[in-house]
């Protein structure tokens, strides 16, 4: 997948266009900002491929984790 891509959300069916080529995403769920508060932030969060897009119904931004697999890319760019 690279930038340009046209994907489609499989839950609800919207279109939205990658605007990012794929890139390395450091994510954190609520107990990584508390450990973070805590002085244990070198533990926290897990790495992961992430790509950002946009909806092309509202402009809505929005970055995917590629493992969650919650999407399908309809047509990629070359």
């Amino acid at each position: 997948m690279k930038k340009g891509s046209l994907i489609k959300m499989k839950r609800s069916g919207r279109f939205a266009a990658a605007v990012s080529d794929v890139y390395t995403y450091r994510f954190m769920d609520e107990e990584d900002h508390e450990m973070v508060a805590h002085g244990m932030g070198h533990l926290a969060g897990s790495y992961g491929s992430a790509i950002d897009i946009i909806f092309v119904d509202n402009g809505f931004k929005r970055r995917l984790r590629i493992s969650d697999r919650n999407f399908e890319v309809v047509c990629e760019t070359r």
